[in-house]
């Protein structure tokens, strides 16, 4: 097994041609230099763009047309002195000097095409991975390879279906029909995953390797580890927890790939500021993975002086605290699952709840074990067949808990509830689009009053001893248009006497009949987060955390360490400006504000200076007086 990556610096280095000055300032001793006094720990440094172009002396690709000498070979030794660590590059995804040399190794499209030019960029021509240009990415990672690399990551590597010949040829032999785009599509993705077991094959132990592309889940057993890319600044602040939280039970070492740029990748002129990545960086803390910053390397130069002088205090921190963050344990208390293995808008919207509300959880596959965590949930649509309802029918008899929202919890063919645990009624779904909700427990700051649900109910018809905490209220007429007019504004009526959130008898299901996480990631609705918070709290009586006091902007965490637990306290958070969200400077929580962790913990200390956090004990839990926190907080309970 490999040494865990950490404090990792991605190079992207995608080199257009007609750079008359190419490497001309480019030195790879001070590029060492500049990343030892920046705390890197490994460096992703390219071995082939997606341009096509080589950056060593290839036998078998393209070099750069104005390369001098060996940079990523130099590289490797100047960092190597260092005591740094660095992973070849390669494209696996794009290649267009090769494929301007190689037409025959390009993909072709169904209707024979192989330019697509409405895809812009460096995407108008793929490589087809069946064939000429699979064997030549493997050469080129065995040359990688022999320049003494710690690792390879290969970009790129999604499946694509490809109608070449070669491939048409490969799916008759398979027994595959070459006019059905499914099976096109299972050819191509076993030829993506074929090619990357010979290359996973050439890489000694010891060495790291990541497929970036490939489904995460189907290669557990080629990647070292696991990498999240994400530019905030176009992709949004709620794609990450989501993806950290399914990665977490994949990868021994999960890395958050972000990024220098203020909008989006090769942006050479933008740097979001120190605040911004130290934000990223305080987010990959709370979610228990380590870190990768990407760049832009200049064609002619090194790194840019003034953003490694950031990094250098960003990664300086990040080193001081490593003998506690890396051995220690991110505790989830939710298991949030997933029926096809992917990440849906329905795992942001319940990531985002559960962050505001301060409770941690990990994104598993409905086939996974979760029976080590106090509760599942089943986000809107996770239908249940009979093998799933006697996994949680065993779990609710050992003490488990279960919340489902929208139709999740009903067999496949909508027939009832799966399981006798759901001790209510489907009755169906409800004939209008829209429908209402109204809280039987008011919320402090909420007003008294009946909510949309923003998406289409069933009906839950409660049984005797169900304890309702909402009921279902329908509209006088639903949307649409009748010859003289189009319904549109659809006001409340009614209560029905069917249910819009209840709770079993026994307390240990809870049931909203809407896919409210889904609609929350799209209204952020402050009643379905406080309605879901009901639920939980009856669901979930001893949460790792409680943090009443704590904003709903800020997050917290627990991780768990030999001998001693750490708590994560984030209070940066970004401002949505325009298209997308921004952080130019760090909140600040005021003194005093508290934290109950559950343990009995006799001391509680900031890291890395060691000042002594004042607690309380109280039965189950300790209670924490918090400083002033400008940004971030780790305080280590021993």
């Amino acid at each position: 097994m490999s040494k865990p990556l950490t404090r990792v610096v991605h190079f992207d280095f995608h080199t257009m041609p007609k750079i008359d000055d190419f490497g001309a300032r480019f030195d790879a001793d001070a590029l060492a230099e500049q990343l030892e006094k920046a705390h890197v720990g490994a460096v992703q440094m390219f071995g082939r763009c997606n341009l096509g172009f080589s950056y060593y002396p290839t036998k078998v690709g393209v070099p750069y047309p104005n390369l001098k000498g060996d940079m990523l070979g130099d590289t490797v030794r100047a960092c190597h002195k260092r005591g740094i660590r660095v992973i070849g590059y390669l494209h696996a995804g794009l290649c267009h000097e090769l494929l301007l040399r190689h037409p025959d190794w390009a993909r072709v499209e169904q209707d024979g095409t192989v330019y697509n030019f409405s895809l812009g960029q460096h995407y108008f021509r793929v490589p087809c991975f069946f064939g000429g240009y699979a064997e030549h990415l493997i050469k080129e990672a065995e040359e990688v390879l022999a320049l003494g690399v710690d690792g390879l990551f290969l970009d790129g590597i999604s499946p694509r279906t490809c109608y070449c010949p070669a491939c048409r040829e490969g799916m008759k032999r398979a027994g595959l029909d070459t006019g059905s785009e499914a099976d096109a599509e299972r050819f191509a993705a076993r030829a993506a995953r074929t090619l990357a077991e010979r290359i996973r094959a050439l890489v000694p132990e010891g060495k790291t390797v990541y497929f970036k592309g490939l489904p995460l889940r189907e290669t557990r057993d080629l990647n070292s580890h696991a990498e999240i890319a994400c530019l905030p600044s176009n992709m949004g602040y709620d794609f990450f927890p989501a993806q950290a939280a399914y990665a977490r039970p994949l990868a021994d070492n999960v890395l958050y790939m972000f990024g220098r740029f203020g909008y989006d990748w090769g942006d050479f002129g933008g740097y979001k500021g120190k605040a911004s990545v130290e934000n990223d960086v305080f987010d990959a803390l709370l979610a228990g993975v380590n870190t990768t910053f990407a760049d832009h390397l200049h064609p002619a130069e090194i790194g840019e002086g003034a953003i490694y002088e950031d990094l250098s205090e960003i990664y300086g921190f990040l080193e001081q605290i490593e003998p506690y963050t890396m051995g220690a344990r991110y505790m989830a208390e939710i298991a949030l699952l997933s029926a096809d293995g992917s990440v849906t808008p329905a795992h942001e919207g319940a990531a985002r709840i559960f962050g505001e509300l301060k409770y941690s959880f990990d994104i598993l596959s409905v086939e996974d074990d979760f029976s080590a965590y106090p509760l599942v949930v089943l986000p809107d649509e996770i239908l249940v067949d009979e093998a799933l309802s006697a996994r949680l029918d065993a779990y609710l008899a050992r003490g488990g808990r279960v919340l489902a929202t929208g139709r999740s919890g009903l067999r496949a063919d909508g027939s009832g509830f799966a399981s006798p645990a759901w001790d209510f009624t489907y009755a169906g779904e409800d004939e209008t689009e829209i429908s209402y909700y109204r809280l039987l427990t008011p919320e402090k700051g909420l007003a008294d009053m009946r909510y949309e649900c923003y998406a289409r109910s069933i009906l839950l018809a409660p049984a005797e001893g169900d304890h309702v905490l909402a009921p279902h209220i329908t509209t006088y007429f639903n949307r649409g248009y009748d010859g003289e007019h189009w319904y549109f504004y659809t006001p409340p009526r009614h209560e029905t006497g069917y249910s819009a959130a209840l709770l079993n008898k026994d307390g240990t299901v809870g049931q909203v009949a809407f896919p409210l996480f889904s609609a929350f990631r799209k209204t952020l609705s402050r009643a379905h987060k406080a309605l879901i918070g009901q639920m939980l709290k009856a669901l979930l009586p001893k949460p790792l955390l409680r943090a009443a006091s704590l904003p709903s902007t800020a997050r917290a965490s627990v991780a768990k360490g030999e001998g001693y637990t750490l708590l994560h306290v984030k209070v940066t958070y970004p401002e949505h400006r325009a298209e997308s969200g921004i952080v130019e400077e760090h909140t600040v929580l005021p003194a005093r504000r508290k934290i109950a962790v559950r343990g009995d913990f006799k001391s509680a200390r900031l890291l890395p200076d060691g000042a002594t956090v004042p607690l309380m004990r109280d039965g189950e839990y300790t209670t924490l007086i918090l400083p002033k926190i400008t940004g971030y907080a780790l305080i280590c309970l021993e």
